[in-house]
């Protein structure tokens, strides 16, 4: 089954038996996002400006090429044009539209039965919905290539890498594999993220999309522990 990358990363990130997220839901969210923007970067759809292509140095900038069939990877690739990537995450990665492209990549995969989406009260009380997983096979092939790269027991294309440098930037590899070696799956995921696994447009693309998680992640999670002190 061809996946995106985002429905790659969502469903490494849910819990197969709880069908409740590893990382909190703004997390997963911002996440998500990134993940879309990365997906739109490897297809050529998307790049960052250098400023003598046509648009404004360091912001993102649709090339023409490959455009998205998908609406909503239309109107995101709509979204991220012109715009610095700082502001273009956030605007994607907050709000309605979060939960719209969270909504619909949950539904896109119960749709082919990857999924399977649940009703669930949260202390018996509050309505929930939760997503297990219900055909296995798609995310156990997603997880079997990502092991192989962490373990280095398998060549690295650039889907994969990709993959693994949103998995570092949101701190999830530990999750996704708990029975193994965190500290070597750690650096191994590093090495990944900071190597030159694709061309420099490409790579540019993702490791400012990183950057960006990385950086909304810590001011939310701060935000968070304030208000609860």
């Amino acid at each position: 089954m061809e996946l995106s990358l985002a429905e790659e990363y969502l469903l490494l990130a849910l819990d197969d038996a709880s069908g409740r997220p590893l990382l909190s839901g703004q997390h997963l969210q911002f996440a998500l996002a990134g993940a879309a923007v990365a997906g739109l970067t490897l297809r050529g759809a998307l790049g960052v400006s250098d400023g003598v292509d046509g648009g404004q140095k360091g912001r993102f900038r649709a090339t023409g090429r490959a455009a998205p069939s998908d609406p909503l990877e239309r109107e995101i690739l709509d979204l991220l044009d012109g715009r610095r990537p700082k502001e273009a995450i956030r605007r994607i990665g907050q709000g309605s539209f979060a939960r719209t492209l969270r909504d619909a990549l949950q539904q896109g995969l119960a749709a082919r039965g990857v999924l399977r989406e649940e009703q669930v009260k949260v202390l018996g009380l509050f309505p929930s919905t939760t997503w297990p997983a219900h055909d296995p096979a798609p995310e156990t092939a997603v997880r079997e290539r990502v092991l192989a790269a962490l373990t280095g027991s398998a060549d690295l294309d650039e889907a994969t890498a990709a993959l693994v440098s949103l998995l570092h930037a949101t701190d999830l590899t530990r999750k996704v594999f708990p029975d193994q070696d965190r500290r070597v799956l750690k650096r191994r995921a590093k090495e990944i993220s900071e190597s030159q696994w694709a061309g420099d447009a490409v790579k540019r693309a993702i490791d400012e999309v990183n950057a960006v998680m990385v950086a909304t992640m810590v001011a939310t999670t701060g935000a968070a522990t304030a208000g609860s002190t």
